[in-house]
């Protein structure tokens, strides 16, 4: 038994080889599905490798020609005939077919899950628990949940203003909410999750952070006062013999400078230059030979100066090491100690939902196999599995796979074989907490099994000329960066090295030498920047690609993030006539009905907002009617007769309809199946909606903000559109295309500039006070006690946009063509014109002049013909065309889940008591009255919610308020001139704890200040009291000039309250 490694480059056959090795255990044991468990990292991914098992046995089955690789190397792996193994394929797919919730194809999360729900007893989790897929929108939640529980004591206050202050004094904006959930991220992060428990239990002590600081705080100022007394001293010596700086050799920007950087806080190692190793050598180096003064300034060097700024020289490496390491550390620090309170109140509300965060399951099984004995873990998911094959294992990380070694363990002790498959060169997902370091150092044995690594070193996807470019291009690339890392540390990085040791491939044995690769270098020019050249120069080569054969299908432009997309497709809608297809072409927010849909929800969710209104009226007239109706028209004019008349006339009852039915009835009464194309979206949208009421309300508001938050970006599949695909390089993992545009290939290979976050783990007193310190990423840190944190962090850096260049270069199958920008140190592009001179087999096709490269012949596209396939499950499915249609039900529920009869499960004919009495309701009724406008719809809402369930209560109740509303001091109060107040809570303190009130209304007009106390029975004097209270509160508050009022309705009094 063994673990097989395949280390698979791009193109190299990577799925085929799961996929063999999958079949080739069926044929042995047509049962043996039952024991494999195979993993990938997307659902995508999962989807596929199941339609090539299945679909492979099939074609194995009935003898299929496009089968016919898989039975070749399946008969060589077993030895066995071909007809033993055609029977043995059917046979395994009929078993797999009626048992198949037993074939276990599966993303590495969902097999997690599945574990963990297994062992739910034993992590002390409900059975039932939900698993929250959204880590953003719980910490959401959290982060407002725990501002809005904030008192005046709370230390969680103190943080926070401390934060604040500190962001006003460093010149950046006060609100904090945006940089508090970006870095409240990281209690997601792995890394915090598992190292971060001795600091979670630190930060339980408020005072930490404090004394940390003061410590830190002190410990940089000393070092920066004691560099800065060598300027002064330095200063005072020339000011005592008559002499300043600029006496000196080469006046200000000689030995001066040196301490003026120390007496301004820079004592950086990029200091010591040539001029301060003169200094050190002699005095002479102190004076110009020209100067009046040359014996005074060597003299007086060589007693005092000379000695001053080598005591000054022998100290500033230390206090450098000392101020960089202090102001690294105190970096973060606020939003530290928040960190802890928002981690424990994401569980808190997690824990009132019963749901567990998907990002904790790898986190709490990795705790529970390592504290305990791992066997009943096996017996509890099931001792069945004991073949594993990991698909895509460059992506795992540190947690997963000390999970997964335990099952891999299990196995080989039983006797079975695992695989794995990756390439460290196609690791881009470190911000999923992908480690490409655990495949890259995978060599002889794991526990005392053996380890055998295989290379698929042939390339089946590129052309020759393609494979030899990347060749050589990263074989290169790899040499500058290692020439780089020994001239800076002696040694080389092996690392590095390593992982692209198996970059070379090959290509099938008598395959045409074809294929064609260009790389160009843009820089700003006298008429337009580099970005302007960029957009000029990909759209000539779009036209002379087009121009010489190529189809718009064939090409694809792979940019480095998704800011550059839009940029370049409207260049093209503006300068060319060929059509983008792109993600961004397919999200929600695309699609003309569903914009329709989303202004319709504002305007009923605020009536006055006439811009949502009239977006409305223009798509209405635009998109369905086929109007030319012109928008200062609907501006100008009463906006409503450029809508169905049932739109607005229906709008009060529209609003109390339940979401779903409500843009049912939206979507039929605008008629909006009439817009041609966007069925897709309509369907992808009304199911996010049902998912969305699952877990949420149907209150609009909610609903709106959730569509500009999340829905609105969501995409739906882009099918086969005829036009030229752009899409990130992220996005391009997996796929491969003709003919491939690489503009904008000038990304940096450390991301200094973009605060990458770094976890680091001081070793050092006092620093190790802290057991992990997150702090930004920049050269500082290689001057400070976070020096191997930098370097480590350095090289996940430049592996990672490495590897987003070769997995780019790597999806051309014919023709890749770049364009960097020239000049560009530290970047993608100065490594590519560094590299592309230096290759031996390649210096022809270098232009020095252009500053160009040029290889190979352009290819044009091919004429495929689609040949019906003898194997069913290979063949394209046919499209259908599916149209939405509302259709309005003729039975009308109402229901209120406001009863408390309903609530308690009490049976309606069975009730003591209809509802809540009479007073309760008319209270309920009057507190959402704001002016006397909102009458009708506060009644309206009653009846919907069946508070008022028949027509004599709702007559009375009619009949009361217009009876209450005919006195001329309520029609002032409900007039809509006051500033008001609704049930608005009064928070006080009273005998230490705070203390809620709630006054019915508080109006506010001229200075004025009345409260209004409503009451539905007989007049009382015990009511007075609660008044007086009111306005004696508010009183506290500043408020001057208050009167108080008992309304008694249904008396029609009302009485004016006095405080004596």
């Amino acid at each position: 038994m063994e673990l097989l490694v395949y280390k698979a480059s791009a193109g190299s056959g990577k799925t085929f080889t799961l996929a063999v090795e999958y079949i080739r255990q069926l044929i042995l044991n047509p049962r043996s599905y039952q024991q494999i468990l195979a993993v990938t990292f997307t659902n995508k991914a999962t989807a596929e490798m199941k339609e090539r098992i299945l679909s492979q046995l099939y074609g194995i089955w009935i003898v299929d020609a496009d089968s016919d690789a898989y039975l070749k190397r399946i008969t060589q792996l077993t030895g066995m005939e071909e007809k033993e193994i055609r029977i043995a394929a059917g046979q395994a797919l009929r078993y797999m077919l009626h048992d198949y919730t037993r074939f276990r194809v599966e993303t590495i999360d969902s097999f997690f899950q599945s574990v963990m729900r297994n062992l739910a007893r034993e992590l002390e989790l409900s059975p039932n628990l939900n698993i929250e897929l959204n880590n953003e929108e719980i910490l959401d939640v959290a982060i407002d949940s725990m501002i809005e529980k904030l008192t005046p004591n709370s230390p969680i206050l103190a943080w926070l203003l401390d934060y604040i202050d500190e962001r006003i004094a460093d010149d950046k904006k006060w609100n904090v909410a945006y940089e508090i959930k970006r870095f409240g991220k990281n209690i997601f992060s792995e890394e915090y999750i598992e190292k971060g428990g001795k600091l979670r239990e630190k930060l339980k002590d408020p005072n930490i952070i404090k004394k940390y600081k003061v410590h830190l705080n002190e410990l940089q100022k000393e070092a920066l006062e004691q560099m800065k007394g060598f300027s002064d001293q330095f200063e005072g010596e020339l000011e005592r013999h008559g002499l300043t700086s600029n006496d000196l050799k080469n006046g200000s920007k000689g030995i001066g400078s040196y301490f003026r950087k120390l007496y301004n806080g820079n004592l950086s190692n990029e200091i010591r230059n040539v001029t301060v190793e003169k200094c050190l050598e002699s005095e002479d180096n102190w004076a110009a030979k020209s100067s009046s003064r040359f014996s005074d300034i060597t003299s007086l060097a060589a007693s005092s100066l000379i000695p001053v700024l080598q005591d000054a020289e022998e100290l500033r490496a230390k206090n450098n090491l000392i101020v960089n390491s202090c102001s690294l550390s105190l970096q973060h620090l606020n939003k530290l100690q928040l960190l802890a309170s928002i981690d424990e109140e994401v569980r808190s509300i997690n824990k009132e939902k019963n749901s567990f965060l998907l990002s904790d399951t790898n986190a709490l099984l990795h705790n529970l196999i390592k504290e305990d004995d791992s066997s009943f873990v096996f017996e509890k998911i099931g001792t069945s599995i004991r073949n594993v094959m990991i698909d895509e294992f460059q992506d795992t990380s540190r947690m997963q796979w000390n999970n997964f070694k335990l099952l891999l363990l299990e196995g080989l002790s039983q006797g079975a074989d695992s695989l794995i498959v990756g390439d460290v060169k196609q690791s881009i997902y470190r911000w999923r907490s992908g480690d490409w370091s655990i495949l890259n150092n995978l060599n002889e044995k794991i526990a005392h099994f053996p380890i055998r690594v295989e290379t698929l070193k042939t390339n089946r996807r590129s052309e020759v000329n393609v494979i030899n470019f990347n060749n050589s291009v990263f074989q290169q690339i790899v040499s500058v960066l290692d020439k780089k890392h020994q001239d800076e540390l002696g040694v080389s990085c092996e690392s590095l090295v390593k992982a692209y040791a198996d970059v070379e491939q090959e290509w099938p044995n008598g395959k045409e030498e074809k294929g064609y690769v260009k790389v160009s270098f843009l820089e700003d020019d006298d008429e337009n920047s580099y970005s302007d050249n960029m957009l000029f120069e990909l759209g000539k080569e779009v036209k002379h690609l087009l121009a010489s054969g190529v189809k718009m299908n064939d090409i694809a432009i792979l940019v480095r993030t998704n800011k550059t997309i839009p940029l370049i497709a409207t260049y093209f809608d503006e300068n060319m006539n060929f059509k983008i297809v792109s993600d961004e072409a397919f999200r929600l927010d695309a699609s003309f009905a569903l914009c329709m849909l989303i202004n319709a929800l504002r305007f009923l969710s605020d009536k006055n907002n006439t811009i949502a209104l009239s977006l409305l009226a223009l798509s209405y007239q635009r998109d369905i009617l086929k109007q030319t109706t012109d928008i200062n028209r609907i501006l100008t004019e009463n906006t409503e007769e450029f809508l169905p008349k049932d739109f607005i006339s229906c709008s009060e009852r529209m609003r109390l309809m339940p979401l779903y039915e409500l843009l049912e009835e939206l979507y039929s009464l605008f008629s909006m199946d009439l817009i041609e194309k966007q069925d897709a979206y309509v369907f992808a949208f009304f199911d996010a909606v049902i998912e969305y009421l699952k877990s949420n309300s149907s209150e609009i508001d909610n609903f709106i903000r959730f569509w500009d938050e999340k829905l609105c970006s969501k995409t739906i599949p882009g099918g086969e559109i005829e036009g030229i695909r752009i899409l990130s390089i992220h996005k391009s993992k997996g796929l491969e295309f003709h003919t491939v545009l690489i503009p904008y290939c000038d990304w940096s290979i450390e991301n200094e500039r973009h605060g990458q976050l770094v976890w680091c783990f001081p070793k050092t007193s006092p620093f190790d006070e802290i057991d992990i310190v997150p702090v930004n990423y920049s050269r500082k840190m290689s001057e400070s006690i976070y020096n191997n944190d930098y370097l480590h962090e350095r090289l996940q850096q430049w592996v990672d946009n490495i590897n987003l260049l070769y997995v780019a270069f790597t999806r051309a199958g014919k023709n890749l063509i770049i364009w960097g920008h020239k000049g560009k140190n530290n970047s993608v592009s100065y490594l590519l014109t560094s590299s592309l001179p230096q290759i031996d087999n390649m210096r022809e096709y270098w232009d020095d002049t252009l500053c160009s490269f040029e290889y190979g012949n352009l290819s044009s596209s091919e004429m495929i013909v689609d040949k019906e396939k003898k194997n069913k499950l290979l063949r394209k499915s046919s499209k259908r065309l599916v149209k939405m249609l509302s259709v309005k039900p003729d039975i009308e529920f109402r229901q209120s889940n406001k009863s408390a009869d309903f609530i308690s499960g009490v049976e309606e004919d069975k009730s003591d008591k209809r509802f809540i009495n009479r007073g309760k309701l008319l209270h309920s009724l009057f507190s959402v009255i704001r002016t006397d406008q909102d009458i009708e719809g506060a009644i309206q809402q009653l009846i919907f919610e069946g508070v008022i369930d028949n027509k004599e209560i709702e007559d009375e109740i009619r009949k009361l308020t217009k009876k209450a509303f005919s006195n001329e001091r309520i029609k002032d109060w409900y007039s809509g001139a006051w500033i008001l107040y609704n049930e608005c809570a009064i928070i006080y303190k009273q005998n230490g704890a705070l203390q809620i009130r709630r006054p019915d209304r508080v109006m506010m007009k001229d200075g004025e200040v009345v409260v209004v106390d409503f009451k539905f029975g007989k007049p009382n004097s015990k009511y007075n009291k609660q008044v007086v209270d009111y306005m004696q509160l508010l009183s506290k508050m500043g408020y001057e000039n208050i009167s108080g009022y008992l309304w008694y309705v249904e008396e029609e009094r009302i009485e004016l309250v006095r405080t004596n």
